[in-house]
């Protein structure tokens, strides 16, 4: 069962002047044979002159034909290494194989960018115990713009070889464009430029394995403005606890809820599941919804207040009546206008009036701060020297429960 390589030019019988012929290589196994052209060089007229059948090299020292020895000298090489790696099982293998191992010849298994964001989702996000809800419906939304673009353009079937920076770039503008016929809206640059910090991943992750040789989305970006949106100051916070709703008596509910966050800055689907059980420690303790970072206060009296006009009112021991979130935001548009704020309100309103009341108060420690906001810390350095107790953040509560008492005078 002998094995052997040889190197030769494949030249036709009448070797033309202006014509160049490629190297092949054959390999004889198992009384079988197999050939393939070694590179895409061609070698012209005048260097097969210096061609040594016997050698299967060039007798020549110039330096594009001593590259060329040398390329064969590690494909025999390679060759001699393929026969002592596979010693006991040789008899199973054909002549091809062992071609089309020289030559690096592997079947590629075809992935579409299609699969792969999927596939992306259901083995790498979903499963991550590190990432909230929020975060994992986030991803999902921007690999389904990702996925509805593709289909949209037909390139249902393109694998991610060749998604190419071109595909990236118009990936952006298919988002930022509006088409009625589609019934879809036109993203701003704000949110495009989330959607695809959501997409990098998945192809810096391709990269990583070998599975691509070029991110296509590295070194784009999209700029955009952040906008400033308003602030609720003291006077105007005042105005809607002072708002009489006497004629409005389904407002009151609503009313109660904005405030509670003012009072807590939780997140409006954190502070409407919350149960009667903190009132044990008089305590807020759970990690968001949003970013699974915890969060610690203690209940302010001006919070606690508003818990007990609905205590034991409310199944599932609530300490707040269950609304909807896009119903709550509605119905505070309305509370504004009737308090004459120029601008809406919604529940995040209150989580940036619990930020900025908490400096006002006079609670200026940066983990302190983090941990009645629920950021998390971890790039803190300070986190391992300094410990947010339950003293520390009973003096916090002191201070608020003060800065609020002076705000409803």
């Amino acid at each position: 069962m002998a094995t052997s390589i040889k190197f030769y030019i494949k030249i036709t019988k009448r070797v033309k002047e202006k014509q160049s012929y490629p190297i092949y290589l054959r390999v004889v196994h198992n009384r079988q044979k197999s050939e393939g052209r070694i590179s895409a060089t061609l070698i012209p007229k005048c260097d097969i002159d210096h061609w040594s059948v016997d050698h299967q090299r060039f007798n020549s020292k110039q330096k594009h034909l001593v590259a060329h020895n040398i390329l064969l000298n590690e494909i025999q090489n390679e060759f001699h290494n393929f026969l002592r790696l596979h010693i006991s099982g040789m008899s199973a293998k054909s002549p091809q194989e062992i071609t089309n191992h020289l030559l690096s010849r592997h079947k590629e298994t075809f992935e579409s960018v299609t699969d792969v964001i999927t596939a992306y989702y259901e083995n790498v996000i979903f499963p991550d115990v590190d990432k909230a809800p929020g975060t994992k419906i986030n991803y999902k939304k921007s690999i389904n713009y990702l996925r509805n673009y593709l289909l949209f353009n037909k390139y249902s079937k393109l694998g991610i070889k060749d998604f190419s920076h071109f595909h990236a770039s118009k990936f952006i503008d298919y988002l930022k464009t509006p088409d009625p016929t589609q019934d879809k809206i036109g993203l701003n640059n704000q949110t495009v430029n989330s959607i695809i910090k959501n997409i990098k991943p998945i192809f810096k992750k391709l990269l990583f394995e070998n599975r691509i040789s070029v991110n296509p989305f590295e070194g784009l970006t999209v700029s955009f403005k952040k906008t400033i949106k308003p602030r609720l100051s003291n006077d105007q916070f005042n105005a809607i606890v002072a708002l009489d709703l006497s004629q409005n008596p389904p407002l009151v509910v609503y009313r109660d809820i904005f405030l509670f966050l003012c009072y807590t800055g939780l997140s409006f689907c954190d502070a409407i599941d919350l149960r009667d059980v903190i009132l044990d420690k008089g305590m807020i303790e759970l990690n968001r919804k949003k970013s699974n970072v915890g969060t610690r206060q203690f209940l302010t009296l001006q919070s606690l207040q508003i818990i007990k006009t609905y205590f034991k009112q409310i199944p599932e021991q609530r300490i707040l009546p269950k609304r909807s979130l896009d119903k709550t935001n509605l119905n505070l548009k309305l509370i504004a206008v009737k308090a004459c704020i120029d601008f809406p309100l919604t529940t995040y309103t209150a989580r940036r009036f619990f930020r900025q009341s908490i400096y006002e108060a006079g609670v200026v420690e940066g983990l302190v701060v983090k941990s009645l906001m629920g950021h998390t810390n971890n790039n803190d350095i300070d986190s391992h020297y300094f410990n947010v107790s339950e003293s520390v953040l009973l003096e916090a509560k002191v201070r608020l429960e003060s800065h609020f008492k002076n705000i409803l005078k």
